[in-house]
């Protein structure tokens, strides 16, 4: 999505079809982010995982959105979604990093 801002001409189109892009990416990273969590905890400390996971996200999303918002004012588009593909990769590359014997679920 990032890159399609920055490499796609500006226009209604180009914007149209990155937040539906957007909305599908939410919807199965939002699916797979709870079902990891719940992989990774034990069954009776599911609630406090997720109260943790939502409190990240939460958080996060404040200081991206911050972060980016300044990025964008300051430095341009290109930059602040740069900086948000950026973020992406990284992450991707973290829960790929996660071992798959650390379910606590078996």
């Amino acid at each position: 999505m990032a890159v399609g801002i920055i490499v796609l001409p500006l226009g209604l189109w180009t914007l149209g079809a990155v937040f539906v892009a957007g909305g599908i990416y939410v919807a199965i990273e939002e699916t797979l982010e709870d079902s990891l969590c719940a992989e990774l905890v034990p069954a009776e400390q599911h609630g406090m995982a997720f109260g943790v996971l939502a409190t990240v996200n939460g958080v996060g999303d404040f200081l991206s959105s911050v972060i980016v918002g300044a990025l964008w004012s300051v430095c341009g588009v290109a930059t602040a979604f740069g900086y948000s593909a950026v973020l992406f990769v990284l992450g991707s590359v973290l829960v790929l990093r996660v071992p798959k014997e650390l379910s606590w679920n078996r």
